[in-house]
């Protein structure tokens, strides 16, 4: 065999930033053999300090090097992620003043607009948010919270049929809580993210249950979808301060469901043996914490919320025996 076909040994711990000599000993220890005089205390140190060793009574062990191996690979799997995100969105950023129309179907360009248009924002961001969706509430909470956290405000309209999603809504209020402003409206043309006078995106379906995703940075034409959120937005629902509310629902029970019974305040303040200022009291704090402007929308939120009891359980109900 000639000399030049003789190569050194592949070593396999190299990648975790272990030196020659220890990668020797962690061998010798998984083979059942002991550390010689020639292996001195740095390359034990070394081996524990990569997790792949350990001392015990003065004897030290070998422990699970695939596993480290293991968590490497996720590591430059989740670091090739980010880069090939962060490529995309400089691509777009690159692109930007070239292109003012651009629509793509591709999942991971959508994402990176996605992720771009938050960062774009510097005064104010606006959302008409309903189906399709290009990223898990997690990830959206928490680019809008860094959004928020720089002072941008955040204005969203939701569907009023959201409401009939716990968990959907549960996203909601946890973006209510983080500062920002929701109102609801029957229905939505299209999701639509705007980003100040600057940037729009638009979501829709496709024809094969795709995302079509369109990034637009004329001005004038974002300017005309600003508008179109503008007026949804004058029309709309307040959003539903359902977090409070709950609090007071045990108080309120009956009260919310003599309202939409029907009954008059005369004989809701017979039945709860209030007087006629406690009743209109207690309306006005239930139409305030619901964003209700009326009391047919103040039973039409109970509803949608599940607020209303069963027939079975309203306060007159017979009881069986």
């Amino acid at each position: 065999m000639d000399a030049s076909d003789v190569r050194p040994p592949r070593r396999l711990l190299a990648e975790l930033g272990v030196s020659e000599a220890a990668e020797t000993l962690y061998l010798a220890l998984l083979s059942g053999g002991l550390p010689d005089e020639t292996a001195g205390d740095e390359v034990i140190a070394e081996l524990i300090e990569a997790d792949l060793a350990v001392v015990a009574d003065g004897v030290p062990s070998p422990r699970s090097a695939a596993r480290a191996l293991r968590n490497l690979e996720q590591q430059h799997l989740e670091d090739a992620h980010r880069a090939k995100v962060a490529a995309l969105e400089l691509d777009l950023l690159e692109q930007g003043g070239r292109r003012t129309v651009e629509t793509t179907r591709s999942p991971q360009r959508a994402i990176a607009m996605f992720n771009q248009i938050f960062t774009t924002a510097r005064t104010q961001f606006r959302g008409m948010d309903r189906p399709p969706y290009l990223t898990s509430s997690g990830k959206q909470a928490s680019t809008q919270q860094e959004s928020l956290r720089h002072g941008v405000r955040h204005r969203a309209l939701y569907e009023m049929a959201s409401l009939h999603d716990p968990e959907y809504f549960r996203v909601v209020a946890a973006s209510i809580r983080q500062g920002e402003q929701a109102r609801f409206v029957e229905r939505l043309p299209f999701r639509m993210l705007l980003a100040d006078e600057t940037t729009a995106l638009i979501l829709r379906h496709g024809p094969d249950d795709g995302v079509i995703t369109t990034r637009i940075t004329d001005t004038a034409v974002v300017a005309t979808f600003g508008d179109l959120f503008e007026q949804l937005w004058q029309t709309a629902v307040p959003m539903p301060r359902a977090l409070a509310a709950e609090e007071t629902l045990p108080h309120n029970r009956e009260l919310i469901w003599a309202l939409a019974s029907g009954m008059t305040d005369e004989a809701i303040a017979r039945q709860l043996g209030v007087s006629l200022r406690t009743v209109a009291r207690r309306v006005a704090e239930l139409n305030r914490l619901m964003g209700a402007q009326s009391r047919f929308q103040l039973g039409m939120q109970a509803v949608r919320l599940g607020w209303l009891p069963q027939a079975d359980d309203r306060p007159d109900a017979p009881q069986s025996v």
